[in-house]
């Protein structure tokens, strides 16, 4: 069942145009323009109306979504954004409750937005989204945000759209940005492009706490903390850092010329948020003062301009009837023994010649 289009008005100068024939049903109240204005002043409601807004596939709101993404794009940029990845059960959102209701209480200018990606169903893509209901005191904050999300099958840890909503929460003044993933610890490769420091959450005393570390999250990894520390729990949590340190040793990767810190801490109660906050201050400084912070993020513009361009190409590919009767054949063939995919996607590709 296709969704209904949220219908916003054209109102943003030099904004990409919003066909007027493409409403339908009922108008927003609100302007691009006006949507816009509101985020930029801080406004919640408008916050999430954009979201939905970006996260829709109705091809109206697409062009609205453009509009509204350019209008506040001169507004993004100036937050501290934060991957947060564990093991199924390690306790994210209980720690970015803890841990985000004391940046608000020990810094009045600290404003914190929380973008959680639930895994979804592979066959409706859909998913409950019950994080809101584990960050409820922090949900009550006037200075916080928290907006949960579907994975909708997508790989990588995020949603489709979280980088949109990473730039609406800038844009709504938000300077704490963390982007809670699906939790699987091992394939959070797109959440290196999005974010500017990776916290890693392990647990204590499971004897598998080793596992998460596999050769691909450690090269993204920057800080690194076994939660559910807390006394009685401080020797066991101090045995597994202690395990996690000596395997960091079996790793060379020294680009940044930063060595993860492995620190112990509790979402339940507290423990290490003093050393958690010296730890990203710390990498924030260090990576500022050698250049790669914005470097890092000029690589990850480009990463999300190639790959909304490869995203644009197959979107326009599959308007095309012929090409798509092709692609829809092929992979009958494909799925019936007849072709392998490799020979099939050569095909597909010499069918580009001519059209390209």
């Amino acid at each position: 069942m296709a969704k209904k289009a949220l219908h916003i008005t054209k109102g943003v100068k030099n904004a990409p145009s919003v066909n007027p024939k493409l409403r339908a049903g009922k108008r927003w109240s609100r302007s691009v323009a006006e949507l816009a204005k509101d985020i930029i002043d801080g406004n919640l409601p408008a916050l999430a109306q954009g979201i939905t807004l970006v996260e829709s596939n109705a091809v109206a709101d697409k062009e609205n979504a453009r509009a509204l993404l350019h209008a506040l794009m001169p507004h993004t940029g100036s937050s501290f954004r934060i991957g947060v990845t564990g093991v199924p059960g390690v306790g994210k959102s209980t720690f970015l409750e803890s841990y985000g209701s004391a940046l608000l209480k020990s810094d009045e200018t600290a404003r914190v937005a929380v973008l959680a990606v639930d895994p979804s169903s592979e066959v409706s893509k859909g998913s409950i989204l019950g994080d809101k209901t584990r960050m409820m005191e922090l949900g009550k904050h006037e200075r916080a945000f928290i907006r949960p999300s579907s994975s909708g099958g997508n790989l990588g840890g995020v949603a489709k759209k979280t980088r949109e909503a990473l730039l609406l929460c800038e844009a709504a003044g938000f300077n704490y940005i963390f982007v809670e993933t699906v939790g699987v610890g091992q394939s959070e490769t797109l959440v290196a492009q999005l974010v500017d420091c990776f916290l890693f959450l392990a647990m204590p005393g499971t004897g598998d706490e080793l596992q998460g570390l596999k050769k691909g999250i450690m090269e993204m990894t920057d800080i690194i903390a076994i939660n559910k520390s807390e006394p009685p729990n401080t020797p066991a949590g101090e045995r597994s850092a202690l395990a996690i340190r000596s395997a960091l040793q079996l790793f060379t990767n020294k680009k940044f010329d930063w060595h993860p810190p492995v620190l112990l801490t509790s979402g339940l109660t507290g423990f290490g948020f003093n050393e958690l906050d010296a730890s990203f201050d710390r990498y924030r400084r260090h990576s500022q003062s050698k250049g790669w912070f914005d470097k890092k993020r000029k690589e990850q513009q480009e990463y999300w301009f190639e790959h909304a361009v490869r995203d644009g190409v197959f979107e326009l590919l599959r308007k095309d009837e012929d090409w798509k009767k092709d692609y829809e054949a092929l992979k009958a063939e494909v799925a019936l023994g007849n072709l392998n995919p490799f020979e099939a996607s050569a095909e597909m590709v010499k069918s580009l010649k001519g059209k390209v």
